[in-house]
């Protein structure tokens, strides 16, 4: 073997080592990306998920507070035209107070109430336009007196001068008694239900 076979034996020998070395750094920086590739994926996945999850959390937050707006809007909105029905319902007091039943009502409410009274004075008060449906009734009797109020629709309003006891027929709190306790049905009524 002459000088340049031996040199060319010996850099082959260096040069498939040099490959071999080469190959193991290749693939060790392979093998180092793809677990840093791995590693960087499983990182921005999982944040991408707590991100989602946080978006979701939030959305659902928003839709309840909406929900609750939208009731409370509802409700807003259904009390508006319950109170409409309500205010109707007082337009309709003044052809009330103008029928024979009305009347009729009125005297039996006081005979009734002026007999239970037994000598105490009392003090009926009325609107101005039932003052003489109350007269009617009243008659000579020393122990009453009448006294109208412009702010009473209709009914009457006993004070028992003696004990301090008031009791209240007028058609206001008759109404808003009534009114009160369907008020659930009206709204039925009104916006379907039950």
């Amino acid at each position: 073997m002459d000088f340049e076979q031996l040199l060319d034996k010996s850099l082959n020998k260096v040069r498939e080592e040099i490959k071999t070395e080469l190959s193991k750094s290749l693939d060790e920086a392979i093998k180092l990306l793809n677990e840093g590739h791995t590693k960087i994926i499983q990182e921005y996945t999982q944040r991408i998920n707590e991100l989602i999850t946080k978006t979701k959390e939030e959305i659902e937050g928003e839709k309840a507070r909406l929900e609750v707006e939208n009731k409370r809007t509802l409700l807003v909105e259904k009390e508006y035209w319950i109170n409409k029905v309500y205010e109707r319902v007082l337009e309709k007091i003044g052809e009330v107070v103008k029928t024979k039943e009305y009347k009729d009502a009125i005297q039996s409410i006081l005979n009734k109430e002026i007999k239970e009274m037994e000598g105490e004075k009392i003090t009926v008060y009325c609107s101005p336009n039932d003052k003489s449906t109350v007269e009617k009734v009243v008659g000579n009797n020393k122990n009453v007196t009448i006294k109208t109020d412009d702010k009473m629709l209709g009914g009457i309003r006993i004070y028992y001068e003696g004990s301090g006891l008031t009791r209240d027929f007028s058609l206001k709190l008759i109404l808003d008694q009534v009114f009160d306790s369907m008020r659930g049905k009206i709204s039925d009524m009104l916006f379907g239900g039950k």
